[in-house]
């Protein structure tokens, strides 16, 4: 028999959920027949799964240490060179929650290719708060070459409230983009999306078809640099699609600057001429609303994310080759 003690980081979540993070090896079936049969108990009793645990509860199993070892998967460590980049990335830390600045290039998750991640560097800054059945997290992702705020939460309570507000679009969220044109001052976008993801590729619809979804993007506040053949606008999303940002702009004859999927020959040869390697796109702004409990400490902050340096210099005439197309 062995014994595991819920931490305070794994607090809140149900027991169901502790043993499957656990055992992520094992069967479910498998999990929940030891459940019914007391090999695998809550504080002596027996388990249903549903109850959600505290800190001190107390998880037994009567496996064989060959089982436990068979059914458990092996936390990687992630290494130094995570953690040298991760430090400056922190706009805002609390015992609950990380603010990150995400730099342009880096993924925000891993995806197997064994390619650096912000969540490799909170996982190294965070490597003492990693437990059997729980590691921090982030909460939101960014594009690999979207720079701008993303959210982490330190423990099972803030990850899921930060999980929940972020799902139920109660946090406002404002993106710096950098665009292809004079667009309006400010506008509204709307229509429908579908997504092939072979293609990883996302079209615009102007009418409902099965499989598409609606979307909405709001912007204001455009600014036109003097003598440049784009604009610098806000834009705030009502709904959050896959390149929703992308695409409605690029519909509306904008393309983002250095998109070379969605951009048309003029706004790609800009960027060519001007070495912009990424599109310009950068998630500077987010506003929490009012809140209690774990997450007490956001109520109504608003935390802003400085522009990164690509975007910076083109807003400057020395930073950018001429109007000329």
């Amino acid at each position: 028999m062995k014994s595991w003690t819920v931490s305070p980081a794994e607090a809140g979540t149900t027991a169901w959920k502790y043993v499957t993070r656990l055992f992520p090896e094992a069967a479910s079936g498998l999990l929940r027949k030891s459940m019914r049969k007391k090999n695998i108990t809550l504080n002596g009793k027996k388990m249903e799964g549903k109850e959600k645990l505290s800190a001190g509860d107390r998880i037994d199993v009567w496996f064989s240490d060959d089982t436990i070892s068979k059914f458990q998967r092996e936390v990687r460590k992630a290494g130094e060179k995570s953690l040298s980049f991760f430090r400056s990335c922190i706009v805002y830390e609390d015992e609950n929650v990380l603010v990150l600045n995400k730099p342009a290039g880096l993924l925000s998750q891993g995806d197997g290719s064994g390619s650096p991640s912000l969540n490799d560097g909170l996982l190294a800054y965070l490597r003492n708060e990693i437990t059997p059945a729980f590691r921090p997290s982030i909460c939101n992702r960014l594009d690999r070459n979207t720079s701008g705020i993303v959210l982490a939460g330190k423990n099972m309570a803030a990850l899921q409230e930060l999980s929940e507000i972020i799902r139920s679009r109660r946090i406002e969220k404002t993106y710096i983009a950098m665009v292809w044109g004079k667009t309006e001052e400010k506008g509204t976008f709307k229509g429908w999306m579908i997504k092939n993801e072979r293609e990883n590729r996302v079209s615009y619809l102007d009418h409902e078809e099965p499989g598409a979804r609606p979307v909405e993007t709001r912007f204001d506040g455009a600014m036109y640099p003097e003598g440049a053949l784009y604009s610098v606008v806000q834009v705030h999303l009502i709904t959050g699609r896959s390149h929703q940002i992308r695409v409605h702009f690029a519909h509306a004859g904008h393309p983002l600057l250095g998109d070379r999927k969605y951009g048309t020959k003029e706004s790609i040869a800009f960027s060519e001429r001007n070495h912009i390697k990424r599109q310009l796109l950068h998630a500077g702004k987010v506003r929490f609303p009012v809140l209690t409990g774990t997450l007490e400490a956001l109520s109504g902050k608003t935390f802003t994310a400085e522009v990164p340096d690509d975007m910076r210099r083109l807003t400057r005439p020395e930073g950018r080759e001429g109007s000329e197309v």
